[in-house]
């Protein structure tokens, strides 16, 4: 799913530059690398599909406490720039945009503005109900700092560093912590400083010829997380109707987001076809 929206981002980066999405180097530090991060090569990198995968050398890597690093082609988002792109082009497209409140997916199918729907799509995050789903709480921080690459370092005590640039005047968000359950909204200054000096001592070139950073502001999140993983399958309802349901990824939501996209076409695709009605669930 990730190759998936890789490739497609870049489509959209080359034919539609307004839609916010840069392409840089991902740099990741790895303190305590596991079997399967010490198992990839170039040449493994390679057949999956990555592309620009190099092994960082012993001198490229920040410190003694990194044990593997490694550089990749990505890309970033600016979501405020990027989120109006696709709303511009679902609506040029005929997509319509109804605000309405609802406690369950079935629902949807009772709104009378929206005539006869066949099927429904729960995106919706939390996944109405679902018991596997938790929220984590995240906070990171917006400085106006940039910087060249996205940078990422997990630590020994399970603890990360990182930055993701928005570019487009967007800043560069630094974090940023993973709290499971935790609904508290209000960020901590003490939270804010470890999380810059950790990124600092990571990649120090983010400080600029000034030597220090401009925050903009603290940023606290809650992402739905589902154990287990994300769900992706369709369930059918009463009358041969269909829900697909598409939800749980956590903080993982742009990252994944044209392959699960991806995925819910195939779903759709299946329960058109004849005799999908004998199909009772389809997971991917």
């Amino acid at each position: 799913m990730a190759l998936k929206t890789f490739a497609e981002m870049g489509a959209i980066q080359r034919s539609n530059p307004e839609a916010g999405i840069t392409f840089m180097p991902g740099i990741e530090y790895l303190e305590a690398p596991s079997a399967v991060y010490k198992a990839l090569t170039e040449a493994k990198a390679k057949e999956m599909g990555m592309v620009g995968f190099r092994l960082l050398k012993p001198e490229e890597l920040p410190d003694s406490k990194v044990k593997l690093g490694f550089t990749y082609d990505s890309w970033c988002v600016n979501p405020m720039m990027y989120c109006s792109f696709l709303m511009r082009r679902f609506g040029f497209r005929g997509g319509k945009v109804l605000k309405v409140e609802v406690r369950d997916p079935s629902e949807v199918f009772e709104i009378k503005e929206l005539g006869n729907v066949d099927v429904v799509v729960n995106c919706s995050g939390v996944g109405f109900n679902d018991d596997k789903v938790f929220i984590t709480r995240g906070q990171t921080c917006l400085v106006a700092n940039t910087c060249d690459a996205t940078v990422t370092r997990q630590n020994a005590d399970g603890s990360w560093a990182f930055c993701v640039p928005r570019n487009f005047e967007g800043g560069t968000i630094i974090g940023g912590t993973k709290e499971p359950n935790d609904w508290n909204p209000a960020p901590s200054e003490q939270v804010r400083r470890s999380l810059l000096d950790k990124f600092a001592a990571s990649y120090p070139s983010i400080l600029g010829s000034e030597g220090k950073f401009v925050v903009l502001k603290d940023i606290v999140g809650r992402r739905p997380t589902r154990k287990g993983g994300m769900r992706l399958e369709k369930e059918q309802v009463v009358g041969g109707k269909c829900v697909i349901h598409a939800y749980g990824l956590g903080g993982r939501g742009y990252e994944l987001s044209w392959g699960v996209a991806e995925g819910v076409a195939t779903l759709l695709a299946e329960h058109l076809a004849p005799g999908h009605g004998r199909i009772a669930s389809s997971k991917l």
